[in-house]
């Protein structure tokens, strides 16, 4: 189960949906979260509350492949494959990129981020 905590609520709603427009692989990612042992990886740069209290997010995100959209926080919660589900990074350090982020994943090989900005 996705744990919400305060210092991420406080992110969310300081970084509303187009709040980023523009920024690319530039904006800041306010919330990071995969599934274990998958490729599955959501980089959260935008969000609002729904009426109905889910979170409707905008980001760069990786299922099959790479691409910027919108997708919720009921979404993500949901998923499962045989008994794993979504967890967020805790250890995601303040203030990074979405291109920091893709460094990361890569373990910094730039020829790989070079070839997503394409």
């Amino acid at each position: 189960m996705i744990q919400i905590t305060d210092s991420m609520l406080g992110a969310f709603a300081s970084a509303s949906l187009y709040s980023k427009e523009g920024k690319g692989f530039e904006a800041t990612v306010i919330a990071k979260f995969f599934m274990p042992f998958t490729s599955a990886v959501w980089l959260v740069t935008e969000a609002e509350k729904q009426k109905d209290e889910d979170w409707i997010f905008f980001g760069y995100c990786h299922i099959l492949e790479w691409e910027w959209g919108y997708f919720t926080l009921s979404e993500i919660a949901e998923l499962e494959f045989h008994g794993i589900t979504a967890e967020v990074d805790c250890e995601l350090p303040e203030g990074q990129t979405v291109d920091d982020c893709l460094k990361s994943l890569f373990v910094r090989d730039e020829s790989i981020v070079v070839k997503f900005k394409m």
